[in-house]
């Protein structure tokens, strides 16, 4: 096996700061913010670098973009002759996730989903799509002190959206993979050594039930309706029940149904994958909720999987880890590829209603 070597350094700038020393940058498809931190040069008094708190930056690799946000944290250290400068970074999305949301009457109807979320950004973050048609809710609620983010994300889980930033700070609601990654992840070729898989049955059911109530009519099968998707890749009883969030109706109680039961058989199989450099056989930067192809005979993986984060790093090497899973865990479909049996396992099936 030919000697594996660390990926071409990347040129970092992180605008308004010295010079870079060492970064870490995380990105994930379900974190609304994505951070990083460094070492950088430190130049002028220790004054001139405590300003730089709350700063405005972007951080760009080679030209392209990775982050868009605020300097959250600035340590300043002196030794025997040295002086170093740690700051850490945010996504400008921090605001919408801590922040309280801010709405005259706390009630929003007949929006949908992504019109909900622009009405209250009110710190100007900017909303975007896949370009998936999202239902319209009839009534949409803000508790008192929640934030817009957790007003949206527990309205997200019942129509199947991943909620995460963008590279320009902007927010996303995503109902698919994004894209593929072009080549192929390879033992030997591009994987470093300190890759793992896992496979599971943690968070997986036989059966998940979904069960809502409508806000109109009398009868059982709008004051006890359930959804049931089963998984027939789990072969004992095991069985989860849980409350639809909003409106409960035939379709979207069935949506909520599937994509719970999909996300579990997904998180089943997941891999943390280190890699040489920042990029893929075409160039791109790694992303958050594409597809890439892996094949690791000793790690029982050969197929497609979705990448739910990536961690870079640049020091004295450039690298990267990919925290991969089965597509099934961010709302794609069964890979079916050539893999361990807990991989290949069949897809949930289509949820059946009733009411109880």
């Amino acid at each position: 096996m030919r000697e594996l070597s660390y990926g071409p350094l990347e040129t970092v700038v992180v605008s308004g700061l010295p010079p870079v020393k060492s970064i870490d940058i995380t990105v994930s498809a379900e974190e609304a913010a994505r951070s990083a931190s460094g070492d950088f040069v430190m130049v002028g008094s220790g004054k001139v670098a405590a300003n730089y708190r709350s700063a405005p930056v972007t951080i760009t690799a080679s030209g392209d973009l990775m982050l868009t946000g605020y300097v959250r944290d600035v340590d300043i250290g002196k030794g025997d002759g040295t002086r170093t400068l740690f700051c850490s970074m945010v996504s400008r999305t921090v605001d919408y996730v801590e922040c309280s949301a801010e709405h005259d009457s706390g009630e929003i109807l007949n929006k949908d989903l992504a019109a909900i979320a622009a009405e209250l950004d009110s710190y100007g973050i900017g909303i975007e799509t896949d370009g998936a048609k999202l239902p319209v809710e009839a009534v949409h609620r803000i508790a008192i002190g929640e934030s817009a983010f957790a007003s949206i994300e527990r309205r997200a889980r019942g129509r199947g959206l991943l909620i995460h930033d963008t590279p320009a700070g902007r927010l996303k609601l995503a109902s698919k993979p994004a894209g593929s990654h072009r080549g192929t992840l390879r033992r030997g070729v591009n994987i470093l050594p300190g890759a793992r898989a896992s496979f599971t049955e943690r968070g997986r059911y036989s059966e998940t039930r979904i069960r809502g109530q409508a806000t109109e009519g009398t009868d059982k099968q709008q004051l006890r309706p359930q959804a049931t998707a089963t998984d027939s890749g789990v072969t004992r009883k095991r069985v989860l029940i849980l409350p639809h969030e909003g409106e409960a109706t035939i379709d979207r109680m069935r949506e909520r149904a599937v994509w719970q039961a999909r996300r579990a058989a997904g998180e089943s199989v997941t891999a943390s994958i280190p890699v040489t450099g920042w990029r893929d056989a075409a160039g791109q930067i790694w992303q958050p909720n594409f597809l890439v192809q892996v094949e690791d005979d000793d790690l029982g993986l050969d197929g497609l999987m979705i990448i739910k984060s990536v961690s870079f790093h640049q020091g004295d090497m450039t690298m990267a880890t990919l925290s991969l899973a089965d597509p099934r865990a961010l709302g794609g479909d069964n890979p079916r590829g050539q893999s361990a049996d807990g991989y290949a396992a069949p897809g949930v099936t289509d949820a059946e209603y009733a009411d109880e």
